[in-house]
């Protein structure tokens, strides 16, 4: 009975074995999303994010707050990968933290997107954006 229940234990964390994830498929859902804010084409955002985050918060309230933080900080005009992380924590589905030094038509920002593969897609579970 003991060697059972080692076994169906072993077998329950190598079942919880991060995957390794594409960084460059991350990388293409996050500077679409750069690409889409910036040209505030949020129907189109909408298709990048995870049904988590899609059901986090209505559409009209996330779309709002991004119209609202590009009118302040005015169209995108350049972008430019500073860091990338790849994050296996057990028990967590793995995500890539992908962070961009951003420069508008009035300020720069710092923005940073969250990816998950979800449903074969990678797809976005967070956006942070701050002008630090």
């Amino acid at each position: 009975m003991k060697k059972i229940l080692i076994l169906i234990t072993v077998i329950s964390f190598a079942s919880c074995t991060s995957e390794k994830l594409d960084m460059s498929a991350a990388r293409k859902t996050a500077e679409s999303a750069i690409q889409l804010i910036g040209d505030k084409k949020f129907d189109g955002l909408a298709a990048l994010y995870t049904k988590d985050f899609n059901d986090s918060e209505p559409k009209e309230t996330r779309e709002l707050k991004l119209q609202q933080i590009i009118d302040a900080v005015g169209n995108v005009m350049e972008y430019k990968l500073t860091d990338s992380t790849q994050v296996n924590n057990t028990g967590e589905e793995s995500r890539i933290v992908l962070k961009y030094k951003v420069k508008h038509s009035k300020l720069s920002t710092t923005e940073t997107y969250t990816i998950m593969k979800d449903e074969g897609k990678y797809l976005l579970s967070n956006i942070d954006i701050t002008n630090k």
